[in-house]
């Protein structure tokens, strides 16, 4: 038995026509989902919010004993992050430390559960005696140091190496795969995608290589690739005609902002540079740990504030791309936890042909039945339970279940078998 529901604003459109024996199947249901996703793909601007529960996956594996049990092999949520750090990995005699020398308690509500306000808030600090002149203090080199105690979990968790290396995330893979294939197919004559993402893995950069798609994420360069917000009003395209200046975007193209940073982002000392920011290409843990500051938000440069650059560029690129006409946003395993990305999502509303389509837990979030009590027709609130247990909100019940896909698999599968077969060494 499925329990799922299909909001707008407060009516749930899967309740009708309900009348007890004549209740339709959940493919039926499911079918009238992805008829109205379908439709949305053909609008002409269309943004994706890729939260932290995308990046999240468990799967069943055996236990010694016999039995079942459910393991992640991808990376945890932020309130997950935050629970293990807080107990396995920062000592007893920190927390005492944190709590009589700074009154910082890990156990308040707005630390427990949230490791970039307790980031943030330690860098605060550290900012104060850096520009201050005390960064040798006692108090400054303590703080220092449990900023990268913090900073290298956050490493060693989002760059997941064990199911990395071991292909134990493959799941997860095909997932993030089949997201952006099936965007590949909208109408080619409209927009290309943006996707917004607060992650700071790059399980979308695999994803998008793997499949030959063509991303811009603010980075410009050859061999050192530099951040430059001005790449993201570019877009690639081939010329039609040689006799006349006629040009087309190319079909595999996607625009990715990582509103919040990503690992593979360093502070760079070049001094020629407006934006010293570097993408790097060696994303192994033993590299990134050597990097003085690696841009994860809420690390600031050196000279800005939290919030400078690039995160103020991606930020206020977020902010227009919400202002344009005809802008749809759905959003994607985000708890709405993030006040400044939602003041941005609100202000939205005064443009008449926004459009919000949230697939969560109604049940659980409080601010998504805040956003139901405003009994908007343009706020589009998807999920539930299916009758195999599956979550249709999750990121894999969304992309197999809604997410129409408009290609021809028969030709996709032939392509793929082709490219295994030629390469087939054996």
């Amino acid at each position: 038995m499925s329990n799922i529901y299909f909001y707008k604003g407060r009516e749930n459109v899967l309740a009708k026509g309900r009348s007890g024996d004549n209740d339709p199947s959940e493919s039926e249901l499911l079918k009238k989902i992805q008829d109205a996703f379908t439709k949305v793909l053909d609008g002409k601007n269309l943004s994706f919010l890729l939260g932290c529960g995308c990046s999240s996956h468990y799967v069943e594996r055996d236990k010694d004993d016999g039995k079942k049990e459910k393991v992640d092999i991808g990376i945890p949520t932020m309130v997950s992050l935050a629970k293990e750090f807080y107990t396995k990995t920062l000592t007893a005699d920190d927390k005492s430390w944190l709590n009589i020398n700074l009154k910082l308690n890990i156990e308040a509500d707005g630390f427990k559960n949230n490791l970039e306000k307790f980031l943030g808030t330690l860098h605060s600090l550290y900012f104060f005696y850096e520009t201050t002149g005390q960064e040798k203090e006692k108090t400054a080199i303590t703080i220092a140091a449990i900023i990268k105690q913090a900073r290298d979990f956050l490493l060693r968790k989002c760059l997941n190496e064990t199911n990395r290396n071991s292909a134990n995330d493959k799941e997860l893979i095909e997932i993030y795969e089949s997201f952006y294939r099936k965007l590949l197919y909208r109408n080619s004559n409209l927009p290309k995608p943006n996707v917004f993402t607060t992650n700071y893995d790059l399980y979308s950069e695999l994803a998008l290589d793997k499949l030959g798609i063509h991303y811009v994420n603010g980075f410009s360069g050859g061999i050192k690739k530099y951040f430059n917000p001005t790449i993201f009003n570019y877009a690639l395209a081939e010329k039609m005609d040689l006799s006349q200046s006629k040009w087309s975007v190319i079909d595999n193209f996607v625009y990715l902002y990582k509103i919040h940073g990503s690992l593979n982002w360093i502070q760079d000392e070049e001094k020629t540079k407006l934006f010293r920011v570097r993408e790097i290409q060696e994303t192994s843990y033993d590299n990134l740990e050597k990097q003085k500051v690696i841009m994860i938000h809420p690390t600031p440069l050196k000279q800005n504030a939290s919030m400078g650059s690039p995160y103020s560029d991606l930020f206020r690129e977020f902010q227009k791309k919400l202002m344009q006409n005809n802008n749809v946003l759905i959003t994607l395993g985000y708890s709405f936890s993030d006040e400044h990305i939602n003041n941005l999502i609100y202000q939205a509303f005064t443009i008449p042909s926004f459009r919000l389509i949230v697939l969560g837990d109604e049940n659980t979030s409080d601010d998504i039945k805040r956003l139901q009590s405003l009994d908007d027709p343009r706020v589009w609130i998807i999920g539930g339970e299916l009758s195999d247990k599956s979550k249709l909100h999750y990121f894999k019940g969304f992309v197999e279940q809604i997410l129409p896909d408009l290609s021809n698999d028969e030709i996709d599968q032939k392509i793929e078998n082709a490219i295994k077969k030629l390469f087939d060494r054996e």
